[in-house]
């Protein structure tokens, strides 16, 4: 499978053309996108997302929640050695993941800002 590249929420060109990713790099954009929406925020369907909000309140939820939309990636196999790290000055939140892929292994170390 290919998809268009994207990075910093910009679909990237090259000589007037999409810029395409595949295998492991499509993986990783798709873990980096569905880290990135927000419960309810994707108007094509309002059950997509992780529950941020929630989450904050809840760590064990958000584990669940978190670990849920990564292995609902196509051509994710499994996530191991998972941890989330919650900034309640910042409001931010630091995963952390081992993830198996079709592909390969991801070393995954993503920072979401959720205000």
């Amino acid at each position: 499978m290919t998809d268009i590249k994207i990075e910093n929420n910009r679909l990237m060109m090259k000589n007037g053309d999409f810029e395409l990713v595949d295998g492991i790099d499509e993986v990783k954009q798709h873990i980096i996108i569905a880290l990135n929406t927000f419960y309810t925020d994707w108007i094509l369907d309002y059950t997509k997302g992780v529950d941020y909000a929630y989450g904050m309140r809840n760590n064990e939820f958000l584990e669940h929640d978190v670990k849920k939309q990564l292995q609902g990636i196509k051509n994710v196999q499994s996530v191991n050695d998972f941890s989330i790290e919650f900034d309640r000055e910042s409001l931010s939140i630091k995963i952390s993941a081992t993830i198996k892929t079709k592909y390969g292994q991801i070393e995954l170390n993503e920072s979401i800002n959720t205000n």
